[in-house]
């Protein structure tokens, strides 16, 4: 992997790290904090495609394990792996993945309606797996009883919030894709 594509992944993974500290816990939502990761994690996959996106996720995960404060709140440490928010965060990597191969396959078609939109599928997939995990480590870890509290309040809450990140995402990763597209930033897959 050449020197460029992994100060991308780290750029990515600190980005992620910058995001996580933009947090706000709303009363009464187990602890889920409001917090700027989504984008970050939505706009690796989109920016570096699937197997970078997800390199990057893995990488701020690998850096919160092992004890720096990169977690929501300058939080750090193994324990927040395994705590309410933890399925959240295991998501990181799968959601950036799937984003990444929907904004490399989309990027393959060559009309830029058709590219946008499966980008923005592409988001959406991802979503469905932060909140599918998220909720499902909420539910693991006793923060909540039931798969349907845990969606009441770890997952509606956020949704339009998020819809609106993801949004914002698409768009700075097109742009990033185009101004790249000329002079590639990243080497090809496989390399």
């Amino acid at each position: 992997m050449a020197t460029r594509d992994l100060t991308a992944i780290a750029f990515f993974a600190a980005l992620t790290a910058v995001c996580a500290q933009v947090s706000v816990t709303l009363p009464g939502l187990s602890g889920v904090p409001f917090t700027m990761q989504v984008f970050a994690v939505l706009a690796a996959g989109a920016v570096l495609g699937a197997r970078r996106g997800m390199l990057s996720q893995i990488v701020y995960l690998l850096l919160g394990a092992a004890g720096l404060p990169v977690f929501a709140g300058w939080h750090g440490g193994a324990p927040i792996l395994v705590g309410p928010t933890a399925g959240y965060l295991w998501a990181f990597p799968l959601a950036a993945l799937i984003v990444g191969w929907c904004a490399d396959a989309a990027a393959r078609v060559g009309s830029p309606g058709v590219a946008r939109w499966g980008v923005y599928a592409g988001m959406v997939a991802g979503l469905a797996v932060i909140y599918g995990l998220g909720a499902a480590g909420l539910v693991a870890s006793r923060a909540v009883r039931t798969l349907t509290r845990a969606i009441q309040v770890g997952v509606l809450p956020f949704v339009w919030a998020d819809l609106i990140k993801a949004y914002l995402a698409a768009v700075i990763a097109a742009r990033v894709r185009a101004a790249i597209a000329p002079a590639p930033l990243l080497s090809k897959p496989g390399r």
